[in-house]
Order: structure tokens, then C-alpha cells, then sequence
């Protein structure tokens, strides 16, 4: 089994155990590969190779190629997550400017410049365990990791910790709970052109402007059982992080006969500047608690992996479309600098602990009567990690390790003259390994979960 090499640093470093390192990175490099117009996401995203959507763009901007009017549209969501709250978002929003004669036969026949906002992510996300028993108190951990440790130091002052280092808590039993949450989203906006020739041929290129908001507070609690009185203490972690970024896109389409179109394309990594914060507080019953924010915000460079994306489609007379693609990242590549050098904690991880991540998606369309329409799709993302283990992690934050992804998604929609809609749902359930805090004791074990997450979105467009 490989061990996790993320550290905890002491002093100067210290900011480094609560941000910068290679778990936050791939939190803020996933992305979901369903969400988009209430079409795009009725056949779970499968667009590679068809084009003519406006979510289309954000993985082969060849499908403005497929455009022949100009066209505006908006879809508003409600997204509701694992714990059922719902909020509201909107997922995409698209101007299409349409140029050329559209009665040539060879060669240019038509182009397009699109204004493309996706979401490309929501956080929202709310575990919580409560009266958890374990043989096992946070405050040994503190003790064991040593005077050197930043914790050690806090359990001192709030008198977790005698003047050996040991717990007060002794042998005791304890009762823990905890509780993680987290909110934010991802969103691009893209500039992109696409051109038709022939009627074979489309091709496209995209410029992406990326922002990310993300908040993540983890909260624990633990109490000791059975004394009387009973023995309290708390530790709150808070996490935030903001990012700016740009990616390059390019992409074809190639219709070889009526019936089959075969899209592929590439997407740069995307290229952020972050600044993140964290902060911690400690306390127990009776004592002043302990709040660090670590010397305030940090600024950092992060790149995610690259994309590569293929597919191909079916059109079957004008009733019905179907189409599979295939998306390819390496997480092995994730990247962070500060002050122009690269963390190598960060990149030891990635390279050592992240996957090579596999997506495959497949949707179909059927015209039941002119005008209507029915939509499925499917999809899933492998493991970005290689292990669902880990030991010997010196971390008491809490750390998620995300695993497989599978998304079940339907739809329907209306097409007039000028004006269409369209209603989309889209199931996604994520399994995820939760570790309340680091390194693991013997009679301890990880929390498993299936994160259970749905959207229902609607588009409303006009081609003219």
C-alpha cells in the first residue's frame, strides 16, 4: 500500500497543513460532466460528436460549426444536494451570432461566434456524524505526534495536554461528532468560433475564463464517556478559496456519411491563481479557545490536467440522435507553485496517488411527435484516486477522498419555429471515503458514503 506523503508543517509551514496541497487541488480540478442546458443534460452531456447546443461548446467548440441561425438561450436550476437543501443556480446562459450563406454547397458554408457561461460545478455538500463512540481520543493523536507538532501546541494551552503530553482524557471512551460542509460552485464562461465547411467538416476554438468559489468548514466535537462531569472539547476548521483562470479549446467534427458524425477535442490545463484562507480554532470547557488564521491569505498558481475528449453520433432519419463519448484526465498531472516554485509535497502526491480518470457518456434523443421530444443518458467517471486507504498521515483536518461517479439522467423537450424548451433531471451518485482526522488508529476505520445529489434544470432559447 502507498502512503500519502501530505505533511504538516510547523510555524511558517503551518498554512501548508490547512491548504495547498494536492486533495484541495483535485476538489477544485473536478468537474461534472452532465450539467448544461436541459438538453445537453437529458442525454447526460453526450454532445462530443453532435454539436448545435450551447453546452456542447464547453467540450468541443467545433459545435458551433453545426449552427445555422443566431440563437440566445438561459437555463435556471435548482440543484439539491446530499443532505436535501436546495438551492438555486443558473447552469448556462448563450448568445450565438450566426454569419454566411447558408446556400453554398462547398466549401465555407457558414460560421458562428458564441458568448458560452456553463456551470461546471456545484459544492454543496453536508455529512454529519453524531455520538460516535471510539476507543480512541484526538487529543493521543496531538500527544503522539510530538512538541514540534502545531496541534500539540494548541491541546497544550486549552489544557487537552499535561506537561508530559498526555491526555487528560486517560483511557476513557470518548463520544465524538462531526460535521463537514462545504458550498461553491465553478463556472466558465467561453469565446468561441466554429466553422462549417462542406457541410463535412466543422471545426472550432474556445478561449475559457474560469472562476472558483469554495468554502469548506469542518467541525469536531468530542466528549469523554462515561465520567461525570464529563470532560468537552472542540476543534473548528475553516477553508476558502477563490480562483481565477483560462483555458484553450480546440475541436472537429467530421460527418463521413448522413448518419454518423465523429467529434474529438482538446482543452489545455486550466490555469489558476488562487487565494485561499484557513483558519482554526480549539477550545475546552473552562479555557480561553485557541483561533490561528495562519498569517492570513495565501497566493498560489494551480494547474489542472489536460483534456482530451472523443465521441461519436448517430442521427437516424430526422426521429432520433444517439451519441457515446469518452473524456480523458490524468490527475497524476496536478500542479501548485508559490512564488514561482512548485510544491513538491503536491506534486509527490499527485504523482504518487492520483488516477488517470476515465469518463464515458451516452445519450439519446427521440422525436415522438413533430415538435416533442424524449431524452435519456447515462454516465460514468472512475476513481481520481488510486487507494482508498491511507496511514501515516500526520492531518486532523478532515479529509475526503472522492471515488467513482455515476449519473442517470432524462429529459424532454419542445422545438417550434423559433422558440423551444426543454426540462432535464440528472441523478448523480458519488461514493466518497471520509477520514475525520489522521493518522488512523487500530480499531478505527474510514466512513464510507454515498454522496446522492440530483438537478433539475430547465432552457428556454430562441433561434432567429
Amino acid at each position: 500500500m502507498k502512503r500519502l506523503l501530505l505533511t504538516m508543517g510547523f510555524a511558517a509551514l503551518a498554512g501548508l497543513a490547512f491548504s495547498q496541497n494536492a486533495y484541495d487541488g483535485l476538489r477544485l480540478s473536478q468537474t461534472n460532466p452532465v450539467l448544461g442546458t436541459a438538453r445537453y443534460t437529458g442525454m447526460a452531456g453526450a454532445f462530443t460528436a453532435l454539436g448545435g447546443n450551447a453546452s456542447a461548446i464547453k467540450d468541443n467548440p467545433a459545435a458551433l460549426g453545426v449552427y445555422r441561425s443566431k440563437e440566445l438561450t438561459f437555463s435556471p436550476s435548482i440543484y439539491i444536494n446530499n443532505n436535501g437543501d436546495v438551492k438555486a443556480a443558473l447552469d448556462n446562459f448563450a448568445f450565438v451570432l450566426n454569419f454566411g450563406s447558408k446556400k453554398n454547397k462547398h466549401g465555407y458554408i457558414t460560421s458562428s461566434f458564441g458568448i458560452n457561461y456553463n456551470r461546471l460545478n456545484n459544492y454543496s455538500r453536508y455529512t454529519r456524524q453524531r455520538d460516535e463512540r471510539s476507543k480512541v481520543s484526538l487529543t493521543d493523536k496531538f500527544g503522539n505526534a510530538g512538541p514540534d507538532n502545531l496541534h500539540y501546541g494548541y491541546a497544550t494551552d486549552v489544557n487537552l495536554l499535561d506537561e508530559n503530553g498526555y491526555s487528560i482524557f486517560g483511557t476513557n471512551d470518548v463520544l465524538r461528532k462531526y460535521t463537514l460542509m462545504e458550498k461553491g460552485h465553478v463556472g466558465q464562461w467561453d469565446f468561441a468560433y466554429g466553422l462549417n465547411i462542406s457541410n463535412l467538416v466543422y471545426v472550432g476554438a474556445a478561449f475559457g475564463i474560469n472562476t472558483i468559489e469554495y468554502k469548506q468548514t469542518a467541525v469536531y466535537d468530542e466528549s469523554t464517556l462515561p465520567t461525570e462531569p464529563e470532560d468537552h472539547w472542540y476543534m473548528d476548521n475553516y477553508y476558502d478559496a477563490r480562483a481565477h483562470g483560462f483555458n484553450f479549446r480546440v475541436g472537429a467534427i467530421v460527418r463521413p456519411i448522413d448518419e454518423i458524425r465523429i467529434g474529438a477535442s482538446f482543452e489545455t490545463p486550466t490555469f489558476y491563481d488562487i487565494t485561499d484562507y484557513a483558519k482554526l480554532e480549539m477550545g475546552s470547557d473552562g479555557y480561553q479557545p485557541v483561533i490561528d488564521d495562519f498569517g492570513g491569505d495565501f497566493f498560489y498558481e494551480f494547474r489542472t490536467p489536460l483534456k482530451f475528449k472523443t465521441g461519436v453520433g448517430f442521427v437516424i432519419g430526422k426521429k432520433a440522435l444517439v451519441d457515446i463519448d469518452y473524456q480523458f484526465e490524468n490527475y497524476k498531472k496536478i500542479r501548485m507553485k508559490a512564488d514561482d516554485i512548485e510544491i513538491d509535497a503536491v506534486t509527490d502526491v499527485a504523482e504518487d496517488q492520483m488516477n488517470q480518470v476515465h469518463t464515458i457518456k451516452a445519450g439519446a434523443e427521440l422525436q415522438v411527435v413533430d415538435g416533442f421530444f424524449l431524452r435519456l443518458g447515462t454516465a460514468f467517471s472512475s476513481s481520481p484516486i488510486e487507494t482508498e486507504e491511507a496511514e501515516n498521515t500526520i492531518n486532523f483536518r478532515i479529509i475526503t477522498f472522492p471515488q467513482q461517479s455515476i449519473y442517470v439522467t432524462g429529459g424532454a423537450g419542445y422545438k417550434g419555429e423559433h422558440f423551444y424548451c426543454d426540462l432535464a433531471y440528472a441523478f448523480h451518485n458519488e461514493k466518497s471515503i471520509l477520514y475525520p482526522s489522521l493518522p488512523l488508529d487500530i480499531s478505527e476505520s474510514p466512513k464510507k458514503e454515498n454522496l446522492k445529489t440530483r438537478n433539475i434544470i430547465a432552457t428556454f432559447g430562441w433561434r432567429f
